[in-house]
């Protein structure tokens, strides 16, 4: 009884975060195989960025798709015209610009319980014992997505994605866990819709 209550609590804790999403494929698009990729991340903190480009970046190479963030391209220490953008994206030969923005999110908690730690001491004919408590919480969390690819050749919208994030549990609400799963789910999308190898 005691392994099945501890797998309970270890999965409870641990948990996954699920994304659905919802893919629109232009019909000039569709089957295009992409070579080159700019992964865009405009309204994303700095830690979300970073594992979901680097998430990306490697799901995209094992499908021998190169990958760069927008930052590799174009630092954000100075202003780009639309001139300089696409003449910088034409001659690094990048195909298509994917552009992924956060929309509403939001989480709870809810008190779970608490976790109560002991301790005695015999000194002759007395005992003495402390004894501290900690309040347990659950977390829930759910996160919106969009996400536009730009086919460079044509200028148009390849496809959009619109993703919903969500998890439940004590750990599995943080920004890691959401970033793997919203990437690991667009490689997944546009595999089965044509634009990957």
């Amino acid at each position: 009884m005691n392994k099945f209550l501890w797998l309970a609590f270890v999965l409870f804790i641990s948990g996954c975060a699920n994304t659905h999403m919802k893919t629109y494929v232009d019909s000039e698009c569709r089957g295009k195989i992409y070579s080159k990729i700019l992964i865009d991340l405009p309204n994303a903190n700095f830690e979300f960025k970073e594992i979901v480009v680097s998430e990306l970046c490697n799901g995209l190479r094992q499908r021998s798709v190169a990958c760069l963030s927008k930052e590799e391209l174009f630092p954000p220490t100075r202003e780009y015209s639309d001139n300089q953008l696409f003449q910088t994206i034409n001659r690094n030969e990048i195909d298509g610009w994917l552009i992924l923005e956060i929309g509403s999110g939001g989480s709870t908690s809810q008190y779970v319980g608490s976790q109560t730690f002991g301790s005695a001491t015999l000194y002759g004919n007395s005992a003495y014992g402390s004894a501290s408590s900690m309040a347990m919480y659950s977390y829930s969390r759910q996160q919106g997505y969009s996400i536009v690819m730009y086919d460079m050749q044509t200028r148009h919208k390849a496809f959009i994605m619109y993703a919903s994030t969500s998890a439940s549990g004590l750990a599995n609400v943080t920004n890691s866990v959401f970033a793997k799963s919203l990437a690991h789910k667009i490689i997944k999308e546009m595999e089965s819709n044509g634009f990957l190898n």
